[in-house]
């Protein structure tokens, strides 16, 4: 047998790679009709949990508002001092976010809130929900100012502390929950208020006293009794809602909006392209100047664009490809000699 190089090894890898990126991540299950909700989905699929109902992208959970849920991924047994929720609410890199001023009469987040419950149990704890200006309960969209991902900190209260193991499902309140995300939001124009499920189970081993090192974790993990321990669930309760209410309270958008449809946005004057595209030559001799030197007119009467040309960026991109292609045949002509 002979043995593949490390340089062909290192090809070969490479090859992979690019090939991969471009092939579209798989969508997991269908997105939701208008004015629908899906209730936690308990399906077994050879013992696997069923989720075909989630459109999950590149372990990015896509959800019928703006936010793009990063973490945990469905189903995830949860445990430890505190549950961890990250949130993308920069519209995926297409909206501002605070410090920056999000006022958009086309598209923008108003509000996202977040609740723990389970319809099997009966709870519905509050994670955050506005009610006061420290994390989890402050705003979401003010805390970690300047960041496009929000993370959400929530202590576990005290009737989920358990050591994994099945009689604490008697004598406690744990096990499967949905981390709730109700968004209020307008699109192109049009004021949405949606709520996405996601389903994990409480099952890992909560201690009774939350570690020291949490303390460093930034947001706060939150909230706290007076004497830095774990909050009594009463004290975090809300009376549970019909899963057929909710259902009526929702205003989905007709798709999923990154997937069926653009979103816009207003004009801006504070980032961004300078003026309108360039006239780059049409042979490749184009320095990002266009017949404008750098930032010259061009017919919309705007400032060229500044930065490569079109057509220089398009020419590397095909030598590249072209480099790959030839070492590709290169590798295969070896894989055949063996």
């Amino acid at each position: 047998m002979v043995e593949i190089s490390s340089f062909l090894r290192s090809i070969l890898l490479l090859s992979s790679c690019l090939i991969w990126r471009g092939v579209e991540g798989q969508m997991l299950g269908e997105y939701g009709g208008r004015q629908r909700v899906r209730a936690r989905q308990n399906n077994g699929n050879n013992g696997q949990k069923d989720t075909s109902a989630f459109n999950i992208v590149n372990g990015r959970i896509l959800t019928p508002g703006l936010g793009i849920i990063l973490a945990p991924q469905p189903f995830t047994p949860m445990g430890g001092d505190f549950l961890h929720v990250a949130l993308d609410v920069s519209g995926d890199g297409k909206l501002p976010v605070p410090p920056q001023n999000t006022d958009d009469p086309l598209t923008q987040i108003f509000n996202t809130t977040l609740f723990l419950t389970s319809n099997a149990l009966g709870k519905n704890f509050t994670i955050s929900n506005i009610t006061t200006t420290t994390p989890p309960f402050a705003n979401i969209m003010m805390q970690e100012s300047g960041q496009t991902v929000k993370h959400i900190n929530f202590e576990w209260p005290d009737c989920l502390v358990g050591d994994n193991n099945k009689d604490d499902l008697a004598t406690t309140a744990r096990g499967d929950y949905n981390v709730s995300i109700h968004q209020n939001y307008r699109l192109n124009g049009t004021n949405f208020y949606t709520i996405f499920n996601l389903p994990i189970s409480v099952t890992n081993s909560i201690s009774q006293f939350p570690g020291a090192n949490q303390l460093l974790t930034k947001p706060p993990p939150g909230p706290l009794n007076a004497n830095g321990g774990r909050m009594n669930c009463d004290m975090i309760s809300n009376p549970m809602m019909d899963f057929s209410a909710l259902v009526a309270s929702v205003n989905n958008p007709p798709g999923q909006p990154f997937q069926d449809f653009g979103i816009a946005t207003s004009q801006r004057n504070d980032g961004g392209q300078v003026g309108g595209n360039g006239k780059g030559g049409g042979g490749g001799q184009g320095q990002g100047q266009g017949q404008g030197q750098g930032i010259g007119n061009n017919p919309n009467g705007g400032q060229g664009a500044l930065g490569a040309s079109n057509a220089g960026v398009k020419r590397e991109t095909g030598a590249v490809l072209n480099v790959v292609g030839m070492v590709g045949l290169v590798v295969l002509g070896s894989m055949v000699g063996w």
